[in-house]
């Protein structure tokens, strides 16, 4: 997801965050309601005798709790682009930054490459003193589409669209 903020000190800042379904609470939910399930089956085969299913469902429930944390954990992930008086500040992190670099406003350029296959997304970079920094990688097609239209219209910076790279192999 791609979310343009404008302050009125003319802080102009891109927000960047992979698409979530739902949040830490309606994934609870949702392990609420299959536990739930799994209980209401693995019980009555427990009474009968079958006590072995308990440890099973237990294991399912805690497979799934583990796996929606990690999922969720993962999509936690933001960068920000932020540009205010002439400079460019990419930040990028979990819960709190983690990798921070800040450029010249005139010395950043954006080169957004296009793919040999026509459905593929295009790559979105920052090339800024020598270095080229990846940006939203995480982003589907249609929102690298709105990074790149944001980052010429809004921030007003410099974009170049490549033809694929051929990489040869000697």
């Amino acid at each position: 997801m791609v979310a343009m903020y404008i302050q009125a000190n003319r802080m102009r800042r891109v927000v960047l965050t992979p698409n979530q379904s739902l949040n830490w609470e309606g994934n609870l939910w949702v392990i609420l309601a299959v536990s739930v399930v799994i209980l209401l089956v693995a019980l009555p085969i427990a009474l009968r005798g079958g006590w072995v299913v308990l440890p099973f469902a237990a294991i399912q429930i805690l497979a799934l709790t583990t796996s929606l944390y990690l999922t969720l954990r993962k999509l936690n992930y933001r960068e920000v682009i932020t540009l205010q008086d002439g400079q460019l500040l990419l930040q990028r992190g979990r819960n709190h930054v983690e990798t921070s670099c800040v450029f010249p406003e005139s010395s950043v350029k954006v080169l957004v490459e296009e793919q040999d296959r026509p459905m593929s997304s295009p790559d979105i970079d920052l090339v800024a003193e020598g270095h080229c920094y990846h940006v939203g990688e995480f982003l589907n097609r249609a929102d690298r589409f709105i990074l790149a239209h944001t980052l010429k219209n809004q921030l007003n910076l410099r974009v170049s669209h490549l033809g694929s790279f051929h990489h040869v192999s000697f």
